[in-house]
């Protein structure tokens, strides 16, 4: 579960080269577990307070305050809170075709996930500034462009250039099971597929999963359908059935149970937060713009 605020920029097209997808800030509860999940924007997120994993393909990383990781389009990233000390954080994800050039100019290497900021209070004004714009005319379209490009700045300006996190490997196993889910995905999948696929013993690769990732691999299966229905959610148009069926669910229910179980709301709220402000946090706009001195 987490409380968080968030904007989901509706039908931007003022910049092909850089725009404003969505951001928001979040306060995780212990062991909170979001993902894998494989957007479309690239996304930022810095660590307010707090600790937690984050888990890619081939490595995981204990990050924490003053931290934080890019999660690449169509990357499958996974995160969890800690148990003693969950964290929060601020997000922003940026689309267009000049976003992996800046990245690339201020060092990221291609594979980098994780980094380290020397302050973070500048992103979490820069995020209450940006709510002002919420109202969805022209004039907020091209003002939240400029908060895509000022997020770039601020990065630029606060990333430390030494002491990153550390990279931990991804148990060998563990990766190739995570490749074949990800990557050869189908409605249907089991465990026994997968191990057959990669050519381990089903039992074996259950335990080894299970240790590595703290999920059941019948459970990393459900989170990649749901990213699945989550991109349908987000990048079409077609109706909850149609949504249901093209990722296996037998019907419009158990999708949304499912979604409720993971991402804590419905398919139908999660597509509406994505065109508009979705409020959890327990805190109001105004409160935030106040809170960090956001002037006209």
């Amino acid at each position: 579960m987490e409380h968080s605020l968030f904007f989901g920029v509706p039908d931007n097209h003022a910049s092909d080269h850089i725009a404003l997808s969505y951001l928001g800030i979040s306060q995780t509860e212990p062991r909170h577990d979001y993902g894998p999940s494989m957007n479309d924007p690239w996304v930022i997120h810095i660590v307010l307070r707090g600790s937690g994993t984050v888990f890619t393909e081939e490595s995981y990383y204990e990050l924490k305050e003053g931290d934080g990781f890019l999660i690449r389009p169509g990357a499958a990233i996974r995160y969890v809170a800690s148990d003693n000390d969950p964290w929060g954080y601020v997000w922003f994800g940026l689309e267009g075709d000049l976003v992996g050039r800046y990245f690339k100019t201020m060092g990221f290497a291609d594979d980098q996930v994780a980094f380290g900021v020397n302050h973070t209070l500048p992103f979490v004004r820069l995020l209450a500034q940006a709510l002002r714009y919420t109202g969805g005319g022209l004039a907020d379209e091209l003002e939240l462009n400029a908060v895509a490009l000022r997020c770039l700045a601020i990065l630029s300006v606060e990333l430390r250039r030494s002491g990153a996190p550390t990279v931990f490997p991804v148990n060998p196993v563990v990766r190739a099971a995570v490749d074949v889910i990800i990557h050869q995905w189908k409605p249907g999948i089991s465990v026994a597929w997968v191990a057959e696929r990669i050519n381990v013993d089903r039992s074996y690769l259950s335990r080894v999963f299970h240790r590595e990732t703290g999920l059941t691999i019948k459970e990393y299966i459900e989170r990649i359908r749901l990213s699945r229905a989550s991109d349908l959610l987000y990048m079409t148009d077609m109706g909850l059935g149609e949504v249901a069926g093209e990722c296996g669910y037998a019907n419009v229910d158990a999708l949304t149970r499912n979604f409720r179980e993971i991402r804590g709301i419905t398919p139908s709220e999660y597509r509406k937060s994505n065109s508009g402000v979705l409020n959890n946090l327990g805190l109001g706009i105004e409160f935030l713009q106040a809170a960090f001195n956001i002037d006209e």
